[in-house]
């Protein structure tokens, strides 16, 4: 059952990082507003383009950098190296990072001082299936390398309460 589960929460993974939407592109500038993902970009005005695909690679990489990440992390969930603060906060940073980059972006201009990047506003999507998948591994046993820790420690006051150390 855990198997199973395991590749369900593997491919839902996947499907979420790289087919819903991370953003609502706001452009400022002479192009259209758009919502994007790291597969396909939709303007919200049809009439500059319809659909880019794979445009969050070419445009947008440095903001799904740590959506890249969140995988590595499940990856981790998988072979017992998983870490609960870590996965929220990569599923948190993955998150704001759009903000934090791309507002001083939003103050380059070109020659002509249009706005050249937009500000892209996160759609916490990955965040909310960080703290989904937090409460799955709790419920399902997952190896948490802090309660390993935390076990390790209290086995090492044990010893030296008993004596063997």
């Amino acid at each position: 059952m855990k198997r199973y589960l395991s590749i369900i929460i593997g491919i839902l993974t996947i499907l979420i990082v790289f087919l819903l939407p991370f953003g609502i592109g706001i452009d400022l500038g002479p192009g259209p507003n758009s919502l994007i993902s790291m597969v396909w970009e939709i303007p919200f005005e049809p009439a500059w383009y319809s659909i880019r695909y794979f445009s969050a690679f070419q445009y947008f990489f440095v903001y799904c950098f740590f959506r890249l990440f969140f995988l590595l992390d499940i990856f981790l969930l998988f072979i017992g190296k998983f870490n609960k603060i870590r996965m929220f906060l990569i599923g948190f940073i993955s998150e704001i990072i759009l903000l934090i980059l791309s507002i001083p972006a939003m103050l380059i201009l070109n020659s002509h001082g249009e706005n050249l990047n937009p500000i892209i506003f996160p759609i916490p999507f990955l965040m909310i299936f960080a703290i989904i998948l937090i409460l799955i591994a709790n419920r399902l046993n997952f190896k948490n390398v802090n309660n390993r820790i935390y076990n390790r420690n209290n086995e090492l006051k044990q010893k030296m309460k008993s004596g063997l150390l």
